[in-house]
């Protein structure tokens, strides 16, 4: 069986909900159901995470995309909902007891064990986008910079559990755990890092006044020294003569390396230029999402529909698994794939394409 097929997941959920169902039917115990439906779920989701971070390991790409934050959230949300009333061995609860009668329950059993490992995953993704290491989140195949989109995702995540939590006064420790990271998280990279970057924006200011304060103080110093007729004729003497040496050369080479340049633009085929008005930041591997590099020594292949590049080695990869473009989604011929009619080196396509937009 080849686990990276949509019949591998198919065929575990279909046992999963069977078993689960048949053993509803017949011994009528939701408890134990609803812990056989959360099994199947982390099987199916955990064999899919894994498969696509290795693929994502393999060509050196960050793990910086919305479905490694929402594969794991599934398993935690539907952990955090189902750990109080499954047929799981419970290892410690506490329970605090409130007004009117009605009392908190936060369970750890063997369903909130299972969920460390996403919370884990969760905080040290969200921890890398709060602190910069991962500059940008790939949303349906484009990149979008800025941390918003997973501030935004993580705070959805956090108020599905507090909205949980207010409607039963229930939530799962480990549940729990995740929500005061997020609280952590935004004390540390938005409260503290706000406030200090006002301060250095403050002695920044203060810097600058004082050294345009300094330099005020200079001027009215100089105008207060008038200097003599000949010192000044000797000053215009040597700028004249400085003015008169040299820069006829620069200009004259500029202007020729700027005249190449036109000239092996203007004689490019357009058949390389992506189709549409692309961006020079949409300009990367629609694969792996990486800036190409004059360094780099492997060809890129484009889409024989949108045009938009691939690395080669990673277009190859892509076609055993999908035979659509990972970003028009259309359908790419073996033939193509056997033989690309629009194939290019890394460095001129960058002296070329990216370097005109």
């Amino acid at each position: 069986m080849e686990l990276n097929n949509i019949k591998t997941y198919l065929a575990i959920g279909i046992v999963g909900l069977t078993v689960g169902v048949l053993y509803m039917a017949i011994q009528k115990d939701l408890p134990k159901t609803l812990t056989i439906f959360f099994i199947t779920l982390y099987v199916v989701v955990a064999l899919r995470f894994f498969l696509e971070r290795r693929h994502y390991k393999k060509h050196k790409t960050i793990l910086a995309s919305t479905q490694f934050l929402i594969l794991p959230f599934c398993i935690m949300l539907m952990g955090n909902y189902i750990s109080p009333i499954a047929a799981a061995y419970e290892i410690f609860s506490i329970d605090i007891d409130l007004s009117g009668g009605s009392s908190i329950y936060s369970p750890f059993n063997l369903i909130s064990i299972s969920l460390i490992f996403p919370v884990i995953v969760l905080s040290l993704y969200f921890r890398n986008f709060y602190s910069g290491k991962w500059p940008a989140i790939a949303v349906n195949r484009k990149v979008r910079r800025g941390r918003k989109i997973p501030f935004l995702i993580n705070t959805t995540y956090v108020a599905i559990l507090l909205v949980g939590f207010f409607i039963n006064w229930q939530i799962d420790f480990v549940g729990f755990i995740f929500v005061i990271l997020y609280f952590i998280f935004i004390f540390r990279y938005f409260i503290i890092a706000f406030a200090m970057r006002s301060d250095q924006q403050a002695q920044v200011t203060s810097s600058r006044s004082a050294s345009t304060t300094r330099r005020s103080k200079r001027s009215v110093s100089t105008r207060s020294r008038r200097p003599t007729a000949s010192a000044s004729s000797a000053s215009k003497a040597s700028r004249s003569s400085s003015a008169k040496i040299a820069p006829g050369i620069d200009v004259k080479a500029t202007r020729s390396t700027t005249t190449k340049k036109t000239s092996k633009i203007t004689t490019v085929s357009k058949k390389i230029f992506p189709i549409g008005t692309p961006k020079k930041e949409e300009m990367q591997c629609i694969i792996c999402y990486m800036d190409f590099d004059k360094k780099d020594r492997r060809r890129i292949i484009l889409c024989p529909h949108c045009r938009y590049p691939a690395h080669e080695d990673e277009f190859m990869s892509w076609f055993k698994t999908s035979r659509l473009c990972a970003r028009c989604n259309q359908t790419i011929s073996t033939r193509y794939v056997n033989n690309p009619k629009y194939r290019i080196n890394i460095k001129l396509y960058i002296e070329k394409v990216i370097e005109k937009l």
